[in-house]
């Protein structure tokens, strides 16, 4: 079976590397196909196998994972979650893969590991700045579709709001998920839910892309996760409009006859669970060294096109079964200037700059 090469030197987030440790944590399943190339400056590298966060937690309290260690885990049949910053302590630096809320196999795992060794934190670093710059200065974000004439106004600057950032490089004492690439932003902590917040997002929304359909902690059958992914997949070629009040979408239609199934099943999650219909979380991408891996793949979330691009939260987990991720390419942000700061520029608006810019030269 293929191997998993993993060269730590290239993974640029974890910063400089002489003379500090590397390490694995996976999973039992895949240990035996972990193989480190040891060509680098750190002092040692090894693999440690748990099959809980229980067994995570006893490792980091050990001396099995030392001080000025750099950490990455790929543990597809643990649902890991974040370790407290105490326990994964000051003198750590943590990576983690997101590859098991959502089904994960060795050759997907080598696809993204390539693709997290191409990933640059400095153009990150940059995008990151200028995203926050550029928002601060912004009265509200126009979410605009051109191709379906959709158009969503989100009033982000409410300090209430909580918004995080795996982007760029990793400190000491910090844990990044990878690939990284994404700022988010949330109404609420998501340790701690509270079903009456909302984002003050309203209009119409696109949603034509990827779906990702990551599994929460409740028992559940990856044959049903997949049978739902199948339905809402029918938005690859064909959006779902989405009419948004509050927050909280209000109803849903096809833009055309092959976008049904994704139309019935989302119409079926709000009816099983109201919570569904309510985005939780706005996410904005900046990885822009990142191909989407057509399937259900957790890691395709950071996908940045070439100027960022946007993904919608539905659900929460470990609150609902499912978080339902839906990346739209097609969705350009605008300031109240009607300038675009985030996103793809529309094809007829890039025409006419480069033509403007050709004469201007002439």
């Amino acid at each position: 079976m293929k191997k998993i090469k993993i060269n730590p030197s290239r993974l640029r987030q974890f910063g400089e590397t002489k003379g500090l440790h590397f390490r694995v944590v996976t999973s039992e399943s895949i240990a035996p196909y972990i193989e480190i190339n040891r060509d680098d400056d750190y002092a040692s590298r090894d693999v440690n196998v748990i099959t809980s966060m229980e067994d995570f937690q006893e490792i980091l309290k050990s001396a099995r994972i030392p001080n000025d260690a750099h950490i990455l885990v790929i543990a597809p049949d643990v649902f890991f979650q974040s370790p407290r910053p105490e326990i994964l302590g000051e003198r750590r630096k943590l990576m983690a893969m997101a590859c098991n809320s959502t089904p994960t196999s060795i050759n997907t795992i080598s696809y993204f590991l390539e693709i997290m060794e191409r990933t640059d934190p400095e153009d990150q670093k940059q995008r990151t700045d200028r995203f926050f710059e550029t928002g601060e200065a912004s009265e509200y974000f126009l979410f605009r579709d051109a191709q379906y004439g959709t158009e969503a106004t989100f009033h982000h600057l409410d300090d209430s709001y909580l918004w995080n950032e795996q982007t760029g490089y990793i400190n000491w004492g910090e844990q990044q998920i990878a690939p990284a690439g994404e700022i988010s932003v949330l109404p609420l902590d998501i340790q701690q839910f509270n079903e009456h917040l909302r984002l003050d997002i309203n209009g119409q929304l696109a949603f034509k892309g990827q779906s990702v359909l990551h599994n929460g902690t409740p028992s559940y059958l990856r044959a049903d996760q997949q049978r739902i992914y199948t339905a809402l997949d029918a938005i690859w070629d064909h959006a779902v409009i989405a009419e948004i009040k509050k927050g909280q979408i209000s109803s849903v239609r096809e833009s055309h006859p092959s976008a049904l199934p994704a139309r019935k099943m989302l119409e079926t999650m709000f009816e099983v669970d109201s919570r569904y219909s309510v985005i939780w979380e706005i996410g904005f991408a900046v990885n822009c060294n990142l191909e989407i891996l057509r399937g259900n793949h957790a890691m395709n979330e950071v996908f940045g096109s070439r100027n960022g691009s946007m993904h919608w939260g539905l659900g929460l987990t470990p609150y609902t079964q499912y978080h339902l991720d839906i990346i739209t390419p097609g969705t350009t942000i605008y300031n109240h200037r009607n300038e675009v700061i985030f996103g793809e520029m529309p094809v007829k608006m890039r025409r006419e700059r480069e033509l403007g810019c050709g004469c201007h030269a002439a």
